[in-house]
């Protein structure tokens, strides 16, 4: 009576035992998946945000070039103005 008796007592732990890991173990499996695909999204997002920090710099570039063209063009205006003024006189 005594082995059947711990048998039960060994079968009864291992089932609860059972109840209790599996789920478990399927929720670390799934928090590890989903750990994995942010770990992928955040090295797409850092490639996206390299090429974005890549773009404004060329776009800053470009706006200072245009700013330095405005600029010439009017002292180019300056400078016509000021001989239309001497010519017209």
């Amino acid at each position: 009576m005594q082995i059947k008796m711990s048998d039960w007592v060994w079968k009864i732990f291992t089932v609860i035992l059972g109840v209790v890991v599996m789920p478990l173990a399927g929720w670390v499996w799934q928090t590890h998946v989903e750990i994995t695909q942010l770990r992928n999204d955040l090295g797409d997002v850092e490639k996206q945000v390299v090429h974005i920090e890549d773009d404004v710099e060329k776009h800053e570039e470009s706006m200072r070039t245009l700013i330095g063209v405005e600029k010439d063009i009017t002292h180019i205006r300056e400078i016509l103005d000021r001989i239309e003024t001497l010519v017209t006189k």
